[in-house]
């Protein structure tokens, strides 16, 4: 829940940044500018809040000593591969502001082109290692079954 409210307030902020150097550009607006918010809301919020509303898988309840637990398997895929969509979406997102900037002074550069390329390719790098892990992980587990008497 944490990081739900941390990933809010981070697009919140965005919006805000935006608003104010918009405010003081005297009256030259960017549309990259405006909506760099975005990336940060639907790129790390919005995921990360339905991954938590979806149930986990593979859990499995097991009797210890202790008593009754859940226990889950351990995740490669978890904050590894999400971290490479994370700094995916922060590049896109810093782009997005440089551009806006860019485009309110009236100039262009040729490194916008490059933040686009890079961001996407860490998110697809992130999408990558996620859905391959997950096939994974699953083979893991049921070869496991498979063993277990």
């Amino acid at each position: 829940m944490k990081k739900n409210l941390f990933y809010l307030f981070l697009s919140l902020f965005v919006l805000v940044f935006g608003q104010i150097y918009e405010h003081f550009s005297h009256g030259v607006y960017s549309n990259y500018m405006i909506f760099a918010f975005l990336f940060p809301l639907l790129g790390l919020f919005l995921p990360n809040f339905l991954l938590r509303l979806l149930p986990k898988k593979g859990a499995e309840k097991s009797k210890g000593n202790t008593g009754e637990k859940e226990r889950f398997s351990g995740s490669v895929t978890g904050e590894k591969t999400f971290s490479f969509w994370k700094w995916g979406i922060a590049t896109l997102t810093v782009g997005s502001l440089y551009k806006g900037i860019l485009e309110i002074y009236g100039t262009s550069s040729h490194l916008e082109l490059s933040y686009l390329i890079v961001g996407c390719g860490f998110c697809l790098l992130g999408c990558i290692l996620f859905f391959t892990g997950v096939k994974r992980e699953e083979n893991i587990s049921t070869s496991q079954r498979k063993a277990a008497p």
